[in-house]
């Protein structure tokens, strides 16, 4: 199961919830979702696992995202969580979902206004 934008701004306000941001570090410094943290997914899922387990253990739930340009996969690390034994939920509109729709961001380009598509 996948999460919209809402109920990732709803489960955010719930204690034990950690969203991470799978996409490289300076993606992560250029604009992510205010308030999650960063762990790039590499094709080394086992020390991405293992990181995860080690900063949070495996009982809080977690939230992953990525964009939808880039290779690193909210879904992908979502499902490899979910194996594992970890309460993860993927949330696939990412980053530029979540940008366009004027919700709180970080990042270096958090302040830039989103391009609006030229209708016509």
């Amino acid at each position: 199961m996948s999460l919209t934008k809402e109920e990732v701004l709803e489960k955010m306000k719930e204690e034990g919830v950690v969203v991470l941001n799978v996409l490289p570090e300076a993606d992560y410094q250029r604009l992510h979702i205010q308030g999650s943290q960063s762990l790039p997914l590499t094709l080394d899922y086992g020390g991405f696992l293992q990181e995860i387990e080690k900063r949070h253990g495996k009982q809080k739930f977690f939230i992953t995202y990525g964009d939808r340009l880039s290779r690193a996969d909210g879904a992908s690390a979502a499902h490899a969580m979910r194996i594992q034994g970890f309460k993860a939920e993927n949330y696939p509109g990412g980053v530029q979902e979540w940008f366009e729709a004027g919700l709180p961001t970080g990042g270096n380009q958090s302040g830039v206004q989103p391009i609006q598509p030229v209708m016509g």
